[in-house]
C-alpha cells in the first residue's frame, strides 16, 4: 500500500511539472514529449508515408494546396517549421494530415468536398491545427499516462482483470472523448487561421454539409458517439456556428479570386492507377511476408525468379534495411531492366516515383506489375507447401 501511495505521488508530481497551455484556446495541457523530439518523429512519419503513397504532379493542384497552405502557414505562427506541401493522388481517400514541424499532405479525395480555395482552407486549417496544438504530442503523452497508471495498479494489485478493466475504461472514459474534444479544438483553431489568412470561416459549415452528403451517398454511417474519435456532423456543425463570432473578427477578405479545385478525373492518370496498384502489392507482399511462413516463401520464390540462393536475398535484404514489398519491387526493376541493387535503391531513396524508377534502370511500370502479380501468386502457393518441407539451408 505505501509503495503504491508513493508511485502515485510521483506521478502526480510528474504530470504537474509537464503541463503546457495549447494556443488560441488556451486550454491546459500536459506534454511528457519535447517539440523537437515530436518534429523529428512528424518528419520521420511524413517521408514514410510519402513513400507509401503516389504524390501527384498535376500542377493546378499543386500550385493550388501550396497557396492556400502558405496564406495558413504564415498565420500559424511558427517559425521553426519548414513548410512543405503534397498533394497525394488517391481519389478514394477523402483525407489530409499534417505533422509537427509544417509537413502537409491533401489526399485527392478531399477535393470535391472542399470545392475551392476555401474549403480547401477549412481542411488545411483544421490539420495545421492539429500540429499547432501539439495533439499528437498530447496523445502520445496520455499513453504513457496510462502504461505508468497500469503499472501502478499492477503493484498495488497484481491482477490481470483488474489491469483489462483499466485499460477499457481508460480507453472509453478518457482516450476517445480527449480526441473528440481535440478534434473539436482543431475546428476552432483552424477556423482562426484561416480566416487571418483571408478565408470566410463560414465557408466550414458549407464544407461540412457536403461531407455528409458524400458519407450519405457512399452509404457511411458513423459510429456510436461514445466510441468515436471524431464529433458528428450535426456535433461539429453546432460547434462550429458557435464558434464563427469568435473567428469572423479576424477576417480580412482577400481581394484575390477565388480559384476552383481541380476535377478528379482531369487529375488522376495511366501511370498514376498503375503505381496504386503496385502499391497495393506491395502492400500485399509485405501482408504475405508476416503471415507463418511467409518470409521464406518469399524468398524462396524470388531465388527462383532471380535465379539467385535466397538464403543470399536474406542476407542482402538485411543489410538494405527494407521491407519484403519494396525490396521484392526494386529486385524486380533490376530483373526486368538494368542496374544494381544499390543504383536503383539510390533512385528510390530520392523519392522518385515507381513510373520514374522502372523508367530510369530501363524498364516499365507494366512490367513491374506483372512481375508483383506473377511473385505473389507463386510465393502464396509455395507458402502452402512449406508445412510439408524441410528448412531452408
Amino acid at each position: 500500500m505505501c509503495t503504491r501511495r508513493v508511485f502515485h505521488l510521483g506521478l502526480l508530481l510528474f504530470l504537474v511539472g509537464a503541463c503546457t497551455t495549447a494556443p488560441i484556446t488556451g486550454r491546459r495541457q500536459f506534454m511528457l514529449i519535447s517539440e523537437s523530439t515530436e518534429i523529428a518523429e512528424g518528419e520521420a512519419a511524413y517521408r514514410d508515408i510519402l513513400r507509401q503513397s503516389v504524390i501527384s504532379h498535376e500542377a493546378e493542384a499543386a500550385r493550388i494546396v501550396r497557396k492556400v497552405g502558405e496564406r495558413i502557414a504564415r498565420v500559424a505562427n511558427k517559425p521553426n517549421y519548414q513548410w512543405e506541401f503534397n498533394v497525394i493522388d488517391d481519389p478514394e481517400m477523402a483525407n489530409a494530415f499534417a505533422v509537427p514541424g509544417g509537413k502537409v499532405a491533401v489526399y485527392t479525395g478531399i477535393f470535391p468536398a472542399a470545392k475551392d480555395e476555401a474549403g480547401l482552407a477549412v481542411v488545411l486549417g483544421h490539420e495545421v491545427a492539429h500540429a499547432l496544438a501539439r495533439h499528437g504530442a498530447e496523445r502520445m503523452s496520455q499513453s504513457m499516462v496510462v502504461q505508468l497508471g497500469a503499472v501502478g495498479l499492477g503493484v498495488g494489485f497484481g491482477n490481470p482483470q483488474v489491469l483489462q478493466a483499466y485499460g477499457l475504461g481508460t480507453a472509453l472514459g478518457i482516450i476517445l472523448p480527449f480526441s473528440r474534444s481535440q478534434e473539436l479544438e482543431a475546428d476552432r483553431i483552424g477556423l482562426r487561421l484561416m480566416a487571418e489568412a483571408g478565408y470566410d470561416p463560414r465557408a466550414s459549415l458549407e464544407l461540412w454539409q457536403r461531407m455528409e452528403k458524400e458519407a450519405a451517398a457512399k452509404g457511411q454511417e458513423a459510429p456510436p458517439g461514445f466510441l468515436s474519435t471524431h464529433p458528428g456532423y450535426e456535433k461539429r456543425t453546432e460547434q462550429l456556428r458557435a464558434w464563427l463570432p469568435e473567428a469572423l473578427k479576424f477576417y480580412r477578405p482577400s481581394n484575390q479570386a477565388m480559384e476552383a479545385l481541380p476535377s478528379l478525373a482531369s487529375l488522376d492518370s495511366p501511370n498514376a492507377q498503375a503505381e496504386r496498384e503496385l502499391l497495393k502489392r506491395i502492400q500485399a507482399v509485405n501482408q504475405l511476408a508476416r503471415n507463418a511462413g511467409g518470409q521464406r516463401a518469399v524468398l524462396e520464390t524470388l531465388g527462383y525468379e532471380l535465379r539467385i540462393s535466397p538464403t543470399l536475398l536474406a542476407k542482402e535484404l538485411q543489410q538494405v534495411q527494407l521491407d519484403f514489398g519494396h525490396y521484392s519491387a526494386l529486385k524486380g526493376v533490376t530483373h526486368l531492366g538494368r542496374g544494381s541493387l544499390s543504383q536503383v535503391l539510390a533512385t528510390f531513396k530520392s523519392n522518385a516515383s515507381w513510373t520514374d524508377i522502372s523508367r530510369r534502370h530501363g524498364t516499365q511500370i507494366t512490367d513491374l506489375l506483372r512481375f508483383m502479380r506473377q511473385l505473389l501468386t507463386t510465393a502464396s502457393r509455395v507458402q502452402g507447401q512449406l508445412r510439408y518441407r524441410a528448412p531452408m539451408r
